[in-house]
């Protein structure tokens, strides 16, 4: 199944990366008191986050924007009930999170309900939960290889 770098290659107007400056964001991962999936930060290394297809946002640790940066949503998201040990990182089709929690997720990548703040679907990559969420539901419309 094709990556999000594969896709981005292929279809490079439906992505747009915010970029990254990798010792800031290396200061950035160590000052963050909590655990990052690894396939979250190898996307934010080569990425610094973006916006994708119609309406997905991959927030950025860095980004500029309070409505990119993860940071500024993870606060905010707080404050609806979000708990305290999710890392908030796509907003859009469906919330997404890092779960940062080694007993109670250990180490996945969630889908959540929006509403409740439910989990309704985990992977243990970047990469399944790409092709799980994003491109299974963009793919066809934008005509990415199957």
């Amino acid at each position: 199944m094709p990556t999000i770098f594969e896709d981005a290659f292929l279809r490079p107007e439906l992505f747009h990366w915010f970029g990254v400056v990798e010792a800031e964001l290396e200061a950035w991962l160590t000052a963050l008191p909590l655990r990052v999936h690894p396939g979250l930060v190898s996307f934010w290394r080569r990425t610094g986050g973006g916006d994708c297809f119609e309406s997905e946002t991959l927030l950025g640790p860095l980004a500029s924007d309070e409505g990119d940066n993860v940071v500024k949503m993870r606060e905010a998201y707080w404050n609806k009930g979000l708990p305290r040990d999710l890392l908030l990182f796509h907003t859009g089709l469906c919330l997404s999170v890092s779960s940062v929690d080694m007993r109670r997720h250990r180490n996945r990548l969630l889908v959540l309900n929006p509403e409740s703040f439910e989990v309704e679907q985990w992977f243990h990559t970047f990469n399944a939960w790409y092709e799980n969420t994003l491109r299974s539901e963009y793919s066809e419309r934008y005509g990415l290889a199957p």
